[in-house]
């Protein structure tokens, strides 16, 4: 633990960790906010738009290179956001900021060389002090957690850190071993969640447009899916090879 506190405040890789800490803080906010103020399709949209940009940053900056099934998404799942901007009828700011948190977060991971528990132990050391003094100053409030919470609530708050952290870790160890490009698309299984959620769950307004929309998006993952596939296949037949002569 010493160790890893060293690491989270030292004068090379402080930054990156702090600013990794504070966009997932903003990405996490976000998405509570939206959850409590029912706009769950519209953190679908905001993921949705994440893997775009992390497929971006792979090859802006990583120099990662798309094929033709990875472009095919690509254009797929551009068609898609278009239209259900559109459908919002405006620019829908908080998907935005969803999606370029993420991407960001993504990128910062991928350039921390600790493992993916050592630096997400590192970003929470960033956090807590700052948590322990917002829950300190909120609770004092009326509508608080603490002061209306029974018991059974008080423990799903707790078991929240627990599942927000296990995604995170697993995040992160696929962060630093998986292309970008590969890693982008596989992130639309996120979204189709919040969908399903806030249209079967919540209750919320489905009109055509968004149907559309979310269609392209599916048309792009089978492409992914069996481009992924392909590639498997022909990477488990190439190491094999050998021992076939």
């Amino acid at each position: 633990m010493r160790t890893i506190a060293r690491t989270a405040f030292s004068r090379a890789l402080a930054p990156r960790i702090a600013a990794a800490a504070i966009l997932v803080t903003v990405n996490w906010s976000s998405y509570v906010w939206a959850v409590a103020h029912d706009h769950v399709i519209e953190t679908a949209l905001g993921y949705f738009m994440a893997p775009l940009l992390t497929m971006w940053l792979g090859v802006a900056v990583l120099k990662e290179s798309l094929n033709a099934a990875q472009r095919t998404t690509i254009a797929l799942a551009g068609v898609a956001i278009v239209i259900l901007t559109a459908g919002y009828g405006r620019v829908p700011f908080l998907a935005l900021l969803i999606a370029g948190s993420w991407a960001l977060y993504g990128l910062l991971k991928r350039q921390v060389p600790m493992s993916s528990l050592d630096s997400l132990t590192a970003e929470m050391m960033w956090l807590v002090a700052p948590a322990i003094g917002l829950a300190v100053a909120q609770s004092s409030r009326a509508d608080s957690v603490t002061a209306t919470a029974d018991g059974l609530h008080l423990t799903l708050v707790v078991l929240t850190g627990l599942i927000t952290v296990v995604p995170l870790w697993m995040f992160g160890f696929a962060a630093k071993r998986v292309p970008l490009t590969v890693l982008g698309p596989l992130q639309y299984s996120v979204p189709t969640i919040n969908f399903l959620l806030g249209w079967l769950a919540y209750n919320e307004d489905l009109d055509a447009t968004k149907v559309v929309g979310f269609g392209f998006v599916w048309v792009a993952l089978v492409v992914l899916g069996v481009d992924t596939y392909r590639r498997n296949v022909r990477r488990s037949v190439s190491s094999t090879a050998p021992y076939r002569r």
